[in-house]
Formats: C-alpha cells, sequence, structure tokens
C-alpha cells in the first residue's frame, strides 16, 4: 500500500527587492533639491496668482515684473541707501535687547529671587502689541531721534527670545561641575562664569539667531509708522503702498525677507563654528 502523499506548503516565490518607498526617496535627497522644489512650486502659485487674481487691479504683479528690479542699477542704489539705515538701527536694537537679556538672564542665576520679576518683564514685552507702542515711542523720542523708535522696536522683537533662551541654556549646566565648583568653595559667580555660561552657549546662540530676524523686522516696522530718517527700507515700503506700486512693493518684501533670512543663517553659521558639539560633530580628539 502506498503511503500517501500529503500537502506540504509551498514557500513562498522568491520576489526581487522592493523598491524603495517615496518617503525613503525623499528622505535620500539632498537638502538644496527640497529647498529649491519649495521656490519652485511657492514661484508657480504666484505666477498663477498674478495671472487669475487681481486682474484689474495689478496687486499681484508677475514674477518677472518683480525679478526686473532686482536688475536694475538705480533701483539697487535707492535700495542700498534705504537698507543700510534700517540695518543700522536693527543691529543696534539687536546688540541692546539681547544684551539687556543676557544679562537678566545671569542676575536670576546670581539672585533667584529675582526670577519671577525677570519673567513678568520677559512676557510683558512679548505681549506688548508692536503696531500700538511703536507711534508711542516715536512720539516720546520726538525729532531729536528719529532712529530711537526702530532701536526701541527691534530690541522689543528679540528680548523674549533671548531671556527665555539664556535662562534655559543657564539652568542645563552639569550638576556635578556646580557640585565641584561648590565643594571647592566657590561663589556663584564663579559657578556662573566657569559653568553656566558655557552650558548656555548652545541655547543662547540658537535663541540668538531667531532674534535676528526679529530685531531686523521690528525696526522695519517701527520704519513703516514713521520712525528712522528719509532713506529707510520702511519709508520706501509706505511710498511704493501710496504710489499703488504693486512691484517695486513686493521686490522691497522679498528684500527684507532675504536680509531677515541672511541674519538667521549667519547667526546659526557663527552658532555650530563656536558650538560643534551642539549640531553632533565629534569634539576634537574624541573617539
Amino acid at each position: 500500500m502506498s503511503a500517501a502523499v500529503t500537502d506540504q506548503e509551498a514557500p513562498p516565490p522568491t520576489s526581487p527587492a522592493s523598491s524603495p518607498r517615496l518617503s525613503e526617496r525623499i528622505d535620500a535627497m539632498p537638502a538644496w533639491m527640497g529647498a529649491t522644489a519649495g521656490v519652485v512650486v511657492i514661484v508657480a502659485i504666484w505666477w498663477i496668482a498674478s495671472l487669475v487674481l487681481f486682474q484689474d487691479s495689478h496687486a499681484i504683479p508677475t514674477p518677472p515684473s518683480v525679478i526686473a528690479l532686482f536688475f536694475d542699477g538705480s533701483v539697487w542704489q535707492s535700495t542700498w541707501n534705504n537698507v543700510s539705515g534700517t540695518i543700522a538701527s536693527a543691529g543696534t536694537g539687536y546688540l541692546w535687547g539681547n544684551l539687556l537679556a543676557i544679562v537678566l538672564a545671569a542676575v536670576v542665576m546670581l539672585i533667584p529671587p529675582l526670577e519671577e520679576l525677570v519673567n513678568q518683564i520677559a512676557i510683558v514685552t512679548y505681549c506688548l502689541p508692536t503696531v500700538a507702542i511703536g507711534p508711542i515711542i516715536i512720539i516720546v523720542a520726538g525729532r531729536d531721534a528719529p532712529d530711537a523708535a526702530s532701536v526701541a522696536l527691534a530690541a522689543l522683537g528679540c528680548f523674549f527670545t533671548t531671556v527665555v533662551g539664556a535662562l534655559l541654556g543657564l539652568r542645563a549646566a552639569p550638576r556635578t561641575s556646580l557640585d565641584v565648583i561648590r565643594a571647592y568653595g566657590g561663589s556663584k559667580f564663579t559657578a556662573l562664569r566657569k559653568v553656566q555660561l558655557i552650558a548656555a552657549l548652545p541655547n543662547l546662540l540658537n535663541a540668538l539667531k531667531i532674534a535676528a530676524p526679529a530685531a531686523f523686522l521690528g525696526a522695519v516696522l517701527a520704519e513703516y509708522l514713521g520712525s528712522g530718517g528719509e532713506s529707510s527700507l520702511g519709508k520706501a515700503l509706505t511710498a511704493a503702498q501710496f504710489n499703488a506700486d504693486a512691484p517695486r512693493l513686493w521686490y522691497l518684501a522679498l528684500i527684507s525677507g532675504a536680509i531677515a533670512g541672511i541674519a538667521y543663517f549667519v547667526i546659526g553659521l557663527i552658532g555650530r563654528i563656536i558650538t560643534p558639539w551642539s549640531s553632533g560633530q565629534a569634539a576634537p580628539g574624541g573617539a
């Protein structure tokens, strides 16, 4: 009698390696390709909107009409005259606003009971509507200090961010290092100078990176509201709006965004150079 033949489960057929998923392909693309694709999509949407929307008023100019201004020498000269004053005011406000924020954060580390007061000051400056406070500062400053409001709003724009970043960074200091300072009789100021300030650098530089465009846009807003001299980016925006010059208005808006983006990139680059360990790079001599 022949043995019964049992059906055995056949092994699954081998199939070629499945192709990478779309998300994996996107992750593998270089960063510049994603940025380029984003710019192309934005320009395409802009172009379509300029041809479809507001056809009577031409409030949305076509990209070529705006890009043409970037290659006009006379426009560039007037733009530089306007931008240089705005950058000077924004830089001054950026310096004073960040300096005050860092000093107050350091004071909190030395005198902890002042933390609530400093936090309240930071929150108030963050909640103040700059559009409302700007004209008040302009009137208070008067004609004798035409750039004072631009500097003040630039400082106001970066103060909160830097206070928060500095406090987070100072609190991130390793406890073991602080204990060593205390064990050898070191003061709070010694711990602040030798441990906490160094530990705070990554968070502080990240805050300074975010604060840079905020300071510039604060200065532009103050000039738009009436601060600054005759040559400023805010005054140029006001003139373009008054003349209903849509291409120049969009051109100046792009210039403002580009300067803010450059400031963000430059401070970020400085931060990566000063604190390479914060970006995941190996420390010199590390394993």
